[in-house]
């Protein structure tokens, strides 16, 4: 796997928690601090990202992450 690849996958995942946390920010009416889930995002994301390389099998996030890839 290209590490290009990889920084799409990263990013997709990224986005995806990030914008799940943000929901959930909302929703709890600020009583967390908005910092713990872009963490909890950047934790998330990375090891969604490992976890995907590591099973090597092809699914429907590869094909957004090639999408990602042309625009970088």
């Amino acid at each position: 796997m290209k590490l290009k690849h990889k920084i799409a996958l990263f990013a997709l995942y990224f986005i995806l928690f990030l914008t799940l946390a943000a929901m959930i920010d909302y929703y709890a009416y600020n009583i967390l601090n908005p910092w713990i889930f872009v963490i909890m995002s950047l934790v998330g994301a990375v090891w969604a990202t490992v976890v995907h390389a590591k099973r090597d099998q092809k699914s429907k996030v590869d094909e957004i992450a090639r999408e990602v890839e042309e625009i970088l």
